[in-house]
């Protein structure tokens, strides 16, 4: 198994055609730092097969990079097909709310008649927008943010405390 399987198995599991993460995003998901190439070389993230055994990772999931930015250390994964036939995905790719039905759903929950769900949310969304540490999204929608604090807001669960959000 590839120490970069982490990122294998994340890919596989997103359930939008593009994941935008950072370099530090890439860390946490890995449990390890890049590579110092990978910070100073474009090439080190190009779809090349044989380039390095990280790009299969991501490869092997279906996913191309496109977008990398060296200096804000950012890229984008896309989609372009379902990655290794032997372990498919489990599910059809769920259909993302526009921005206007994601706000009509989160005020549907704060404006709802279950308060113990809405201050859940409510709690959530503020410790979002007040978090000084937050430096990306997955600072602010990882694991330790409660999956019911979004029920009803999204119509899949999370899967494994990940979701992708544009913020």
């Amino acid at each position: 198994m590839s120490k970069y399987e982490p990122l294998t198995a994340y890919l596989r599991k997103q359930p939008c055609r593009e994941v935008r993460l950072g370099f530090g995003d890439l860390e946490k998901i890995l449990g390890f730092k890049l590579p110092s190439s990978a910070g100073q070389h474009r090439a080190w993230w190009s779809n090349n097969g044989s380039n390095n055994v990280m790009t299969k990772a991501w490869l092997s999931a279906g996913f191309r990079t496109r977008d990398v930015d060296m200096e804000k250390e950012r890229l984008t994964f896309e989609r372009v097909g379902p990655g290794d036939p032997e372990t498919p995905p489990t599910a059809p790719l769920p259909q993302l709310p526009d921005d206007l039905t994601l706000v009509q759903r989160v005020l549907e929950v704060l404006r709802g008649d279950d308060e113990e769900r809405a201050q859940k949310l409510r709690c959530a969304i503020v410790a979002a927008l007040t978090a000084p540490k937050a430096q990306s999204v997955l600072d602010i929608f990882a694991s330790d943010l409660p999956d019911d604090a979004f029920d009803g807001v999204f119509r899949h669960r999370r899967e494994k405390g990940w979701r992708e959000i544009d913020l």
